[in-house]
């Protein structure tokens, strides 16, 4: 049963229950889509009974992202709360005259009657003694050697003249084309052009990575992407918060796999997934990270030095 079959049969949704998809409609005709736009953190949502309700909502705290959502747009929201429709049965399942908690998993966990009137308290954090909430992610050592990494960061920047300007596929008017957006990453990146050193990785991948991925997430690669080298420069690479199966032409990927090529010759380029907490991931020297392309992630910005990856998609 999906969330929204199980809302549908309980009448609202509950605690615990993490919110389904929904496109929320703004009042100039913009769109966006709830897990696209806003998940990786803590949210508040507030479905006011009519627009005095709408204007009386409280401040949030900083940091945490404020909606306001209706059948109809609530024009009286005050900034910073974000004012948007829905579809009709997504508002009913949350219910009317409420203000919802949700963590960065857009997971709900407390509804409050409006108007609140009293200060609303942070979730509960995990006792010391728990283990804290880790993002599902595999990590392989040793897929590559040592000296592996190092041939492909030469022949990156040496046969490959330093890459070309990563892009990003965009939809526009129903036709997709690539453009270069420094708002979303920054990086330079080929695929490969010496068809040996091809041969090489994907001969690591299938001897060590993907008996890993079938042991642990019981899944058969049956396909592979081409294999792409990264370079993310110092003080100009990163890759904001994304999933990488979006767009129709990348709706067949359902892992992805990162090999970093030189740990600990540079600062910061983590990789970081926002709705699973703050935990940062830098894998050692030829460490595959292995996760799932419909998780939010980001590469946070390489402040000294430059990180050097090998990444590919699997389906």
């Amino acid at each position: 049963m999906t969330n929204g079959a199980a809302a549908a049969a309980s009448g609202q949704w509950l605690p615990g229950d993490r919110l389904p998809d929904v496109r929320l409609r703004a009042a100039d005709g913009g769109s966006k889509t709830l897990h696209a736009e806003f998940a990786g953190a803590p949210l508040w949502l507030a479905t006011p009974a009519d627009e005095a309700a709408a204007h009386a909502l409280p401040a949030p705290p900083p940091g945490v992202v404020a909606l306001c959502v209706g059948e109809a747009v609530p024009i009286a929201a005050p900034a910073p709360w974000q004012a948007f429709s829905a579809d009709p049965r997504w508002c009913a399942a949350l219910g009317r005259g409420l203000l919802w908690q949700a963590d960065p998993n857009l997971r709900l966990q407390a509804s409050h009657t409006l108007p609140v009137v009293a200060a609303l308290a942070a979730p509960a954090s995990p006792p010391a003694s728990q283990v804290g909430l880790i993002a599902p992610v595999l990590q392989i050592p040793g897929v590559f050697e040592p000296e592996l990494c190092a041939t492909l960061i030469r022949h990156l920047e040496i046969d490959c003249g330093g890459g070309d300007v990563s892009a990003v596929m965009v939809v526009e008017d129903g036709q997709q084309r690539l453009q270069v957006d420094p708002s979303i990453k920054q990086r330079r990146e080929v695929i490969p052009r010496d068809a040996a050193l091809d041969a090489r990785m994907h001969e690591r991948l299938m001897r060590r990575a993907l008996p890993e991925i079938a042991r642990v997430f019981n899944f058969e690669v049956k396909r592979r992407d081409p294999f792409k080298l990264l370079a993310y420069p110092e003080a100009a690479g990163y890759f904001r918060a994304h999933r990488d199966n979006e767009t129709p032409d990348v709706a067949h990927r359902r892992f992805a796999l990162s090999v970093n090529l030189n740990h600990g010759d540079y600062d910061g380029g983590e990789f970081r997934y926002p709705e699973f907490g703050l935990q940062r991931f830098s894998p050692a020297t030829g460490t595959a990270l292995v996760f799932s392309c419909s998780m939010l992630h980001e590469v946070l910005p390489v402040e000294r030095g430059t990180r050097y990856a090998m990444t590919t998609f699997l389906a």
